[in-house]
């Protein structure tokens, strides 16, 4: 047996199992803020959208094809609801990072002023 784009047995899976699957993967990725996952499985899930508008034919659960398209429509939609999520986290991390570098070099300033202040000896008063 192979494993397809989305981790899954190739064992009779159509692209809409493999489609659901690759989307249940990237909730729980992002449940678990497992980020190198996620940047993994949106990938697999672009190769499978890839796949479903390619030339070559792809196993389907029924001939209409509306199971393919049931399953890009529920993508579609936690992408739709996940990305500003996951934007608004990005932004919120950043800032958290230039907050702690601005923290950084105030204490490193702190320091360079306290250890030239004590090689200078203590300022006497009056002067």
């Amino acid at each position: 047996m192979t494993t397809n784009d989305a981790g899954t047995e190739d064992s009779g899976a159509t692209l809409e199992d493999a489609v659901e699957a690759v989307r249940g993967l990237m909730d729980q990725a992002i449940r678990e803020e497992d980020w190198d996952r996620l940047e993994e499985l949106d990938l697999k899930a672009r190769v499978l959208v890839e796949r479903a508008f390619g030339e070559e034919p792809v196993p389907l659960r029924d001939d209409t094809g509306d199971a393919l398209r049931s399953a890009l429509e529920r993508l579609s939609a936690f992408y739709e609801e996940t990305v500003p999520i996951l934007a608004e986290r990005r932004g919120d991390a950043s800032r958290q990072l230039r907050e702690l570098r601005a923290g950084r070099k105030g204490t490193n300033a702190y320091e360079n002023t306290r250890r030239n202040s004590m090689r200078s000896g203590p300022m006497k008063p009056g002067g």
